[in-house]
């Protein structure tokens, strides 16, 4: 069953046949964990250069089987527990690898190859027992991987939507979101594999569901694989949420306490091998934020809004095609693609903006980046106000908890009291809506969503100025907390034709106002004066060339 393919197991689950569907391993094209962890793949090992590797962040692993703990990869730092009716340890090459993606730290023969976060320590947890998953299992290991503090939850299984529908109404989707927000634990889900739209777990509000990357022509982790499933949910909602490395990595294998081999047949983008570097990433930025004096900086909400907001945009879609469009300053249709989600996370990014500051409401700032956490009554709303310049780009993203509340039904004939149970998790969301408003008061964000708890725009600035940023609560008796992040991007010097390239065309605009003063050309494109020196010159035209077929990869695309 293990040769190459996906494998799906039909479970019994009280009222549900569940499909459990896991990743297998084939020989494909190997890249290092060193190669996905670089700047074409997660990006995280530039956060390790900064020092921050996961130390002292628990990660924990819901799967069909365990990691092997002993393994040279884990150094000692990884445990199991067996949350099915047999209380016994059953590693496998699928979990073994997981668990490396997250928090490998290497082995003899491969000291290059060490996980997203390779301090952390990791808990492995198996839920599926002969085949079957229960709730009560699931359920059981959440309440063990809270008892160890574990800080983020990574899962590697997904079940079948013909079995469970991916619309997070189902105990599965609930209890997830339940343990999200009363706990403040990150999850990573997976898209999940070969199905027509996402599937449990990843439907869940709030964790972060993450499609899996394969190679393009042009980049190492340019394109979403085949076998990654699109969104959006079936109820509507826009997941994935972001996408990250997963074909060929070379990861530690089951077989001995030294084995390593390569995970993921070419071109099919399973998501088990992605969803790791998302864990391993919020790892990363909670080991910084334990390092600061910042009560907040590690909400879980804050964590997902910095990571989706400082994605990269430019991967191809399953077919090759861009997702990209800059054309139209307005258009906010491609940021949120249905195959790879709002972009590739990037680890290194997503810390910067964690370490910006943070941002109060009716406040103003002229910083490039920030962030905010804060409550907001129904009914009520949040200004911030940002100074923007023409050409940049503004990104911004907010998002939510979804709130369970968990009502115990005690009968007289319970034992006991502290068990989840199906018919007892109760979930309302409130209503945020994101406006941003140019500097003549105009709304140019596009008309958010009802059903959604994140909300992302990523807009080119038509004018210089300040920018209005409101958040409100449409709910009428639903108050929540809520994080944003924001960042500035700027333009690249001599880049007077907006096309994300310094060419000829920019070239042809600075010819036709040569030797001419800008203060007498004013319907000039903005920034023709390279150097600001009063007149359109030699020295535009250097500084010009010294960017000439610069390009900005998160949005130029030759196709």
């Amino acid at each position: 069953m293990r040769k190459g393919h996906d494998f799906c197991r039909t479970a019994q689950s009280g009222l549900w046949q569940v499909g459990v569907v896991m990743c297998a391993f084939a020989s494909a094209l190997v890249f290092g964990l060193s190669e996905s962890t670089g700047p074409a793949g997660s990006n995280a090992q530039d956060v390790h250069a900064l020092g921050y590797e996961g130390q002292g962040v628990h990660v924990g692993l819901i799967s069909q089987d365990h990691a092997r703990y002993t393994h040279e990869a884990f150094d000692g730092h990884a445990h199991w527990y067996n949350a099915t009716d047999e209380n016994d340890y059953l590693s496998s090459n699928h979990d073994t690898a997981v668990g490396g993606i997250i928090c490998s730290r290497g082995g003899a023969s491969y000291p290059d190859d060490r996980g997203i976060a390779p301090q952390a320590e990791l808990y492995s947890v198996k839920v599926v027992n002969d085949s079957s998953i229960t709730t009560g299992w699931v359920a059981e290991a959440l309440d063990y991987l809270h008892d160890e503090q574990a800080r983020v939850i990574a899962t590697g299984i997904q079940l079948s939507s013909s079995s469970v529908t991916p619309d997070a109404t189902s105990f599965w989707s609930l209890i997830y979101d339940f343990y999200a927000y009363q706990h403040n634990i990150v999850f990573a889900t997976a898209a999940g594999n070969y199905e027509s739209t996402v599937t449990t777990f990843g439907d869940s509000y709030n964790s972060i569901t993450t499609g899996g990357l394969i190679a393009s022509d042009t980049e190492l982790y340019g394109q979403v694989g085949s076998g990654s499933n699109p969104g959006p949910t079936t109820d509507g909602r826009l997941k994935p949420d972001v996408s990250a490395p997963s074909q060929g990595q070379w990861c530690p294998l089951n077989g001995t306490d030294s084995s390593w081999g390569t995970a993921t047949p070419d071109g099919s983008g399973q998501t088990s091998w992605a969803v790791p570097h998302t864990a391993g990433v919020a790892a990363l930025l909670l080991n910084y934020a334990d390092s600061t004096p910042e009560v907040d900086d590690d909400q879980n909400t804050v964590i997902k809004a910095v990571i989706v907001n400082s994605t990269f945009p430019n991967i191809n879609d399953k077919s090759g095609n861009p997702t990209v469009n800059t054309t139209d300053p307005i258009d906010q249709s491609w940021v949120w693609n249905t195959d790879r989600g709002y972009g590739r996370l990037d680890a290194h990014r997503a810390l910067e903006l964690l370490a910006s500051p943070r941002i109060s409401p009716s406040s103003s700032t002229n910083d490039m980046k920030g962030w905010a956490f804060e409550s907001l009554a129904d009914g009520n709303q949040h200004t911030y106000t940002i100074e923007g310049i023409e050409n940049e780009r503004l990104l911004v993203t907010i998002t939510w908890n979804r709130r369970i509340q968990w009502n115990d039904q005690r009968f007289f004939w319970k034992t006991g009291y502290d068990i989840i149970e199906n018919g007892e998790l109760v979930a309302d969301l409130a209503n945020l809506d994101l406006e941003i408003r140019d500097p003549d008061g105009i709304l140019i964000s596009p008309t958010p969503s009802t059903l959604d708890n994140l909300e992302k725009v990523d807009l080119r600035l038509t004018k210089s100025g300040d920018y209005e940023i409101k958040i409100v609560n449409q709910s009428s008796s639903e108050s929540t907390a809520y994080a944003l992040a924001f960042e500035l991007l700027e333009p690249i010097p001599g880049d007077i034709v907006i096309d994300y390239i310094v060419d000829i065309l920019d070239l042809s605009q600075l010819a036709d106002y040569w030797l001419q003063d800008p203060a007498a050309i004013p319907q000039a494109p903005h920034g023709i004066d390279l150097v600001e020196n009063d007149f359109i010159d030699l020295a535009d035209a250097a500084e010009l060339s010294r960017h000439w077929l610069t390009t900005d990869p998160r949005y130029y695309t030759a196709n």
